[in-house]
């Protein structure tokens, strides 16, 4: 007869010739401090970055700097108002404390920050066609729902199935075109940061 046994007996069997990489752990851990740093960074006013990472001990610099890297190049990201504009300049500043060459640094992220800036204005461009062209067809609807119920009725696009599919697939194909260039972006300041 076979002894029945529980998970945790089958987990500890499987894992009791598995140790714990302590370089791996370490450099995890100081990637996360990177990352921590960098969340400071654009929550907070005033705080200097390359301060705070260079606080670290130069043994485990470069995995605090990789963790910083991998934070800000996920905060740069196709902006979908103002607001989210300013978070990826901010987020683009940040590369200063990562990067030596800041005559080139500075030359990039001007062009990233115009590239970022035309397409939130393409990307209104795109809405604002979007609602001219679905207009008619909105009419359309308000004007059969208001025979059908006797009543007048007003649809808000937002709401309407057709209008959002429009609208996402105009987006998709603007924010497509965007993403490669932005994608390219992202590889240069990489390698500057390396």
């Amino acid at each position: 007869m076979s002894i029945i046994k529980s998970a945790l007996e089958i987990a500890l069997e499987r894992t009791q010739d598995v140790e714990a990489n302590k370089e791996a752990l370490e450099a995890n851990t100081y990637a996360t401090e990177g990352k921590k740093a960098v969340s400071k960074f654009l929550s907070e006013e005033n705080v200097d970055l390359k301060k705070l990472l260079n606080d670290f001990d130069k043994k485990h610099l470069n995995h605090v700097k990789e963790g910083a890297l991998q934070a800000l190049l996920v905060n740069l990201k196709l902006p979908a108002d103002e607001v989210s504009l300013l978070h990826s300049k901010k987020a683009g500043k940040g590369f200063h404390a990562l990067v030596s060459d800041s005559k080139h640094l500075g030359k990039l992220l001007n062009q990233m920050e115009q590239f970022l800036a035309d397409f939130l204005q393409e990307r209104k461009r795109v809405v604002e066609a979007v609602d001219q062209r679905f207009e008619p067809i909105l009419r359309q609807k308000e004007q059969a729902m208001s025979q059908q119920l006797g009543a007048k009725v007003k649809v808000d696009p937002a709401m309407d199935p057709d209008y959002q599919k429009l609208l996402r697939d105009n987006l998709t194909i603007l924010e497509d075109r965007y993403t490669q260039v932005l994608g390219q972006v992202k590889q240069e300041l990489r390698r500057m940061s390396g």
